[in-house]
């Protein structure tokens, strides 16, 4: 950083609760304050979640859709796995692929619960 002028000045407000908070960072960090903030606000990526958080109500809508549909599905593979039923296969099927469907919709919940507490 030999060479360069930091000739621009910014301000800007926080809260004492703020203030604090950075500060402890700060000092955590063994650099300055102004050191402290260029890096970190110059060398991490922002990223924009807007509309994430309305993608959980649906997500949950899907899961519980889903988790009906298992259920169902395992009733009459019960029902039909002793009756020697024709469509027993294909039901055993689609069975095991809404099972698949629901473990992957969990996974999917479960990272999207994770990125939602960073942002936090």
């Amino acid at each position: 950083m030999s060479g360069r002028k930091r000739n621009v000045q910014i301000k800007f407000r926080a809260s004492e609760e703020e203030a604090e908070k950075l500060q402890r960072k700060v000092q955590q960090s063994a650099m300055s304050q102004q050191e402290y903030i260029l890096k970190a606000v110059l060398e991490q990526s922002i990223t924009n979640t807007d509309g994430i958080k309305e993608i959980v109500p649906e997500l949950k809508r899907v899961g519980n859709n889903l988790n009906q549909t298992a259920r169902a599905l395992n009733e009459i593979d019960g029902a039909l796995k002793d009756s020697g039923f024709y469509n027993y296969r294909k039901i055993s099927e689609v069975l095991t692929e809404a099972k698949q469907n629901q473990e992957e919709l969990k996974e999917i919940w479960q990272l999207l619960k994770q990125y939602l507490q960073k942002q936090v």
